[in-house]
């Protein structure tokens, strides 16, 4: 089963507005140089449009970055994505305990990744949060660098789904350990 984040409207449309008042007042300062400036001036200018150009490439780029990711439950294993930056991938046997948290300040955790760098990660872009216990620290990258954790939060928009599947295959998984080891 497949699981999303929610939309990041709140980052993304500042972004677009931001690109686009950058591109629209680089044309216009940069234009008169273009059109009747020296030629040093003009060297400057076409410069300037590669700064620019470049600046609203990179933002589209981070823009549809924000959206890349999600939660999978397949066979043994939970994948989640988030972002471009956060890739975890741990066996359902590892979960200890999945429950809805709340955290304290709540703003803290609804605008993406967030960590303590010592056991916890937290992805969101809004909504209600799922605390995922593992019973040992997994090895997660977090762009540029690994991280190991213990507990990851989660803000997916079918919350209520998630947290059925996660318990009743969590919990499968814990019956069955202990039928095979009777």
């Amino acid at each position: 089963m497949r699981f999303t984040f929610a939309d990041a409207f709140w980052f993304r449309l500042p972004l677009r507005a931001l690109m686009v008042a950058t591109a629209a007042f680089a044309l216009v300062t940069l234009y008169p140089a273009l059109r009747s400036g020296t030629s040093p001036e003009a060297e400057r200018a076409i410069f300037g449009l590669v700064v620019v150009i470049w600046f609203v490439v990179t933002g589209a780029l981070f823009a549809s970055a924000i959206d890349d990711g999600g939660v999978e439950v397949d066979g043994d294993f939970v994948s989640v994505r988030f972002e471009s930056f956060f890739n975890a991938r741990f066996p359902l046997s590892d979960i200890v305990a999945v429950r809805e948290i709340d955290p304290r300040p709540r703003w803290r955790y609804r605008f993406g990744l967030s960590t303590n760098f010592r056991d916890r990660i937290s992805c969101s872009h809004g909504g209600r949060l799922l605390e995922v216990e593992l019973a040992r620290p997994q090895r997660v990258r977090l762009w540029p660098r690994d991280v190991d954790v213990a507990r990851i939060w989660l803000a997916v928009t079918e919350h209520d789904r998630l947290l059925a599947e996660l318990t009743r295959v969590a919990a499968a998984h814990h019956a069955g350990g202990r039928a095979e080891a009777a």
